[in-house]
């Protein structure tokens, strides 16, 4: 008959068979749960900042505060009474994430409109910065750039007038899992063949990449800044 000690030593087995497969799969589902909850806030971080810059001419800096202001909350910061204190305290959070873990949190790039869309469709302003053909787009295609351009398709950037006023944003956001594992993991996985640098070296550090993008039509005249293709640069 066994002893109890034995009895003790077998049970002690079962459960850590048993335990660990469960310890593992709730673990698992608190990182499936994290990552979850962060592709959202910052999709919607991202809807936000698309929708001011449709407002505000494509401003970079408006964009990228809004951005920041929407994505306050997954991070953490205080609720304030001022929005350019919330950007700011969600900028602060931000950049101590950069500096432990040695890469920016976000990058931000547009991709619509381009240079060469303000080249292919430019207002003709007399002065300041140039500014896309904004105003009657559908009278515009079908009597200037019809004619002027094969299919309306300006030939420097491959758009038509609707594809130039519409603004296209791509979200490149880098997620830390809290488990040693985990990162130890998607190292494992990197591709060092990743033409990307900022995604490369994301891999390697063992971070998750959420891309995201996002299309949305212009409300007010695209204007040329000096940073067209980046509004949060890594």
């Amino acid at each position: 008959m066994p002893s109890l000690l034995s009895q003790r030593g077998a049970a002690m087995a079962e459960f850590t068979v048993v335990a660990i497969p469960l310890l593992l799969t709730g673990l698992g589902a608190f990182e499936t749960g994290r990552w979850l909850l962060t592709r959202q806030a910052v999709g919607y971080a991202l809807f936000e900042a698309a929708r001011a810059g449709t407002a505000a001419h494509a401003d970079p800096a408006a964009m990228a505060q809004a951005f920041e202001r929407a994505l306050s909350p997954a991070l953490g910061t205080p609720a304030l009474a001022s929005p350019g204190d919330q950007s700011a305290a969600a900028r602060a959070r931000m950049a101590g994430w950069a500096r432990h873990h040695g890469l920016p949190m976000a990058r931000i790039e547009q991709l619509s409109p381009t240079a060469a869309s303000f080249q292919d469709f430019p207002a003709g302003r007399a002065a300041g910065p140039r500014e896309l053909d904004y105003d009657y787009q559908r009278l515009h295609h079908d009597t200037v750039y019809f004619s002027r351009y094969r299919g309306g398709i300006g030939p420097r950037s491959g758009q038509t007038l609707f594809d130039a006023n519409t603004l296209v944003l791509r979200l490149t956001y880098l997620h830390a899992p809290y488990l040693p594992g985990m990162r130890a993991l998607l190292r494992s996985l990197a591709n060092a063949s990743e033409t990307d640098d900022y995604v490369r070296r994301a891999r390697a550090a063992g971070l998750l990449v959420i891309r995201r993008e996002i299309a949305m039509p212009m409300q007010s005249a695209a204007r040329e800044h000096g940073r067209n293709r980046d509004i949060l640069a890594p």
